[in-house]
């Protein structure tokens, strides 16, 4: 019979899948197979992630799968083509934990900053950076407020700007990368997170995102619903709903999005259960160049069209960035 018959089984019987990926992920290791240990610690870091995605209500299962998925994805860091090296970024009482990859052999390569979305984190943007580096772009995955490995520091932020602002402060100091040729990327909430980053700082040279949103008027109508509350109450750290209610209402493009003047690709899916509308109006009030690209039968974020979406986003970001 299914391993995963409630949700109660579903974070347990993920983590047996990852402990089975990281047993041979050592096993590899120890015979000297650095390329079969990095795939299989790869797996296993998918695994923990997928399996506390959904067990935001059971912190006693969500933190250990969470911190096994940082650490499995830590061994696989250094042995991806090219290497993923670990960078801690200071952001008030944060250090973002980050990621950057410099496609080999390109001298001070443009970055592309991705921002990730709701329950995604940095260790899940392998295939998405691979698309960049291919297209000599180099990459910095990081968890912001409320993400990844941020989240045992502190929630979400309503001005997550400021945190995206620490980062390109960052990347200025760092003589590998262009900083003067910034990018960004985000899926879902990134989605909405990316282009109040634009709107906010002049330094991203240009912005893309797929399955974004102008505010969270969607959320705020689900709240209701016990498992999106656990989900959007775990993001940002706070267990009462009226507060949540009212955070949610201060996350609004309203008065930002025309403040979007570097060239725009905005992504969409006519099956999205993000209001097609929603990313339209962004795209309709932004300022700059812009283009505006729905996938028919695209979900959400497009992600059963990887195929289509991400070639689309990483053509966009080289044409202006290199």
């Amino acid at each position: 019979g299914a391993r995963i018959g409630t949700w109660d089984d579903w974070c347990r019987e993920w983590c047996v899948t990852a402990a089975g990926h990281e047993k041979f992920a050592r096993n590899a290791e120890a015979a000297g197979n650095r390329e079969s240990a990095s795939e299989a610690y790869l797996m296993a870091s998918m695994a923990y992630h997928f399996g506390c995605n959904n067990s935001p209500h059971n912190l006693d299962e969500y933190v250990p799968a969470a911190k096994k998925r940082v650490e499995c994805y830590a061994k696989a860091a250094p042995y991806l083509n090219p290497p993923a090296e670990r960078h801690e970024v200071p952001f008030d009482n944060f250090r973002m934990a980050s990621y950057l990859r410099v496609p080999t052999g390109i001298k001070k390569p443009p970055v592309v900053m991705i921002i990730s979305g709701l329950e995604s984190t940095k260790e899940e943007a392998r295939t998405m950076e691979d698309g960049f580096l291919r297209r000599d772009l180099a990459t910095f995955t990081f968890d912001g407020p409320g993400q990844g490995e941020s989240w045992f520091q502190g929630g979400l932020i309503v001005e997550f700007e400021r945190a995206t602002s620490a980062v390109i402060d960052y990347l200025e100091k760092i003589p590998a990368v262009d900083a003067s040729r910034i990018g960004v990327f985000g899926p879902s909430l990134g989605g909405y997170l990316a282009p109040r980053s634009a709107a906010c700082d002049t330094r991203i040279k240009a912005c893309t995102f797929a399955g974004g949103m102008y505010d969270r008027t969607r959320v705020l109508n689900r709240l209701e619903d016990p498992f999106e509350f656990a989900r959007v109450a775990h993001i940002w750290k706070v267990y009462d709903k009226q507060k949540l209610v009212e955070l949610h209402s201060r996350c609004t493009l309203e008065g930002l999005a025309s403040k979007i003047r570097c060239p725009l690709l905005v992504v969409h899916g006519d099956k999205d259960f993000v209001p097609v509308e929603q990313a339209k109006r962004i795209y309709d009030e932004a300022s700059g160049p812009k283009e505006w690209l729905l996938l028919e039968g695209g979900n959400h974020v497009c992600n059963n069209m990887p195929f289509r979406y991400r070639p689309a986003i990483g053509d966009f970001l080289a044409k202006h960035l290199v």
